[in-house]
């Protein structure tokens, strides 16, 4: 479900974010997928996996959310 979602927001963003960020992506993408299949969801790894996760999906999003400000400015 965490990897469907994140490769949904991945796919909407620029290819040129997409390009720079990709390693990064791949590894959350990776991880979501690991922790998709972890059968105790209440664990206390999964709520520290899920939130470390998730930080950096801000980071990724904080980034991209700079790219279009930038391309915004330069478009005009």
């Amino acid at each position: 479900m965490l990897k469907q979602e994140l490769q949904t927001l991945f796919a909407a963003m620029p290819q040129l974010v997409k390009d720079k960020l990709q390693p990064v992506m791949e590894n959350l993408l990776e991880r979501a997928a690991d922790l998709d299949a972890e059968t105790d969801k209440g664990s206390e790894y999964y709520e520290d996996e899920y939130e470390d996760i998730m930080k950096e999906v801000h980071k990724v999003k904080y980034l991209n959310d700079q790219w279009q400000i930038l391309n915004a400015r330069n478009n005009n």
